[in-house]
């Protein structure tokens, strides 16, 4: 099964969205007015980090940036593909730069996969460029 991504030149499209990533699944696949009912209230605690709720369930967050280089894209599927071997149509929503990262028993740290994931990309860009260098000694 192809996954095939529309990424519209449409000026709506290129907003910066708020987005939240939520320490939650959502057994659903249906459409939800989120703008008009998760407007959460957030309390600065530090310069880094966030307080709020989710469904009385305390959050702790902090805002990430998306890695230099890299721009993050909202994606939405218009219709549910019925069979498995059907190809699969996303499209573009929104773009951000920023985001929320929220936990619930704890506060956002360099231990989270989260972070470990986003540390991976400096690591293979200077895994990378080192290699690159490497070959281009060895040529010379």
């Amino acid at each position: 099964m192809a996954v095939r991504l529309h990424i519209s030149k449409d000026p709506t499209c290129q907003r910066d969205s708020e987005v939240h990533l939520m320490p939650c699944k959502i057994h659903g696949d249906e459409s939800a007015k989120v703008s008009s009912f998760f407007k959460p209230y957030m309390r600065k605690v530090d310069e880094e980090y966030y307080e709020c709720s989710f469904r009385g369930y305390p959050l702790q967050g902090k805002k990430i940036t998306v890695p230099a280089g890299y721009k993050g894209m909202i994606f939405m599927e218009n219709k549910k593909t019925d069979t498995e071997g059907k190809n699969r149509n996303l499209y573009r929503t929104g773009t951000f730069s920023q985001f929320t990262y929220w936990n619930y028993d704890r506060i956002p740290s360099k231990n989270d996969a989260l972070s470990a994931a986003l540390d991976w990309i400096d690591i293979a860009d200077a895994v990378s460029s080192s290699l690159t260098n490497l070959n281009l000694v060895n040529r010379h």
